[in-house]
């Protein structure tokens, strides 16, 4: 067998998984970041994701409509229609390689072998194809803004960590006033409109306090927009999920305070708390 539909074959095989378990979302959320990413969660097909799998969703594929979604994402940052065009360049190019293997295929059947005429490449339109640039930070920029959330308290960016950076210093600067209130996930039970935000970096944080002395120095890290808690779960929506937009359902104890990630996956390291009006919460001293 050729290479090229080894490789194909592969890309196919890796795009099955087993059944999506069911949502316990019964009605969207009412803080406007988290009806925000409630929407774009709808709009991607409302996928679920218990818990850290190493499967990956069952419906994986990159739809003309997801894909204008994610450009859409991109687009929101300042300079990020560059990269909005090179995914466009890169899905191009997938659909001339998609066209060209069928032809190939097609023209093996009318020489009587197996190709049996043109068909579907599955798996090459993978969602996956268009995950580099990761593009979670982007997709948290784009619902802030759709919900109202102004620059200056959860500035754009295309990194999880300048953000973070950015509400930190708010917070210490001025935290009788500032939008968001970074709080250690142990501490505290996130409630929607919340982002719970994750260290994926190979050396952790100790604590998101830590943050404060390599502030401005890249760090990977991820964020999910909390739209809702429970006793035993928070759930949470983020983009570039496995590729996707999902729901993240994690566990919690009874009081609704996530639980420390497995070992070997991402550890949570802060919450950054949207300021109610009604019960202000005060920054941990980064001494």
């Amino acid at each position: 067998m050729p290479p090229i539909r080894v490789f194909l074959l592969v890309l196919g095989l890796a795009a099955c998984a087993g059944p999506r378990p069911p949502a316990t979302v019964e009605a969207p959320p009412n803080a406007p970041l988290a009806r925000a990413a409630y929407a774009e969660w709808e709009a991607w097909g409302r996928t679920v994701i218990v818990g850290w799998p190493d499967e990956r969703p069952a419906n994986t594929a990159a739809t003309p409509e997801r894909f204008e979604m994610l450009l859409s994402y991109w687009n929101t940052l300042p300079g990020g229609y560059r990269i909005a065009q090179q995914l466009e360049n890169r899905r191009a190019g997938m659909v001339a390689l998609e066209q060209r293997i069928n032809a190939e295929m097609a023209g093996e059947g009318e020489d009587g072998g197996a190709g049996g005429g043109p068909r579907a490449v599955f798996g090459l339109d993978d969602i996956a194809f268009y995950d580099y640039p990761a593009w979670s930070a982007a997709f948290i920029s784009s619902v802030a803004r759709r919900a109202g959330v102004p620059e200056s308290d959860l500035p754009s960016s295309s990194r999880h960590a300048r953000y973070i950076d950015a509400v930190i210093m708010h917070a210490a600067a001025d935290p009788e006033h500032a939008a968001y209130l970074p709080r250690a996930p142990e501490d505290y039970a996130p409630v929607e409109g919340d982002l719970l935000c994750a260290d994926r970096a190979y050396v952790r944080l100790p604590h998101w306090t830590a943050r404060i002395a390599e502030r401005g120095r890249p760090r990977p890290m991820h964020c999910d927009v909390v739209i809702r808690t429970r006793a035993g779960f928070v759930e949470a929506i983020g983009g570039n999920v496995q590729g996707m937009v999902a729901l993240r359902r994690f566990p919690a104890d009874s009081e609704g305070r996530v639980l420390p990630a497995p070992f070997g996956r991402p550890s949570f390291i802060v919450i950054l708390a949207a300021r109610r009006e009604t019960a202000p919460v005060p920054v941990a001293s980064a001494e």
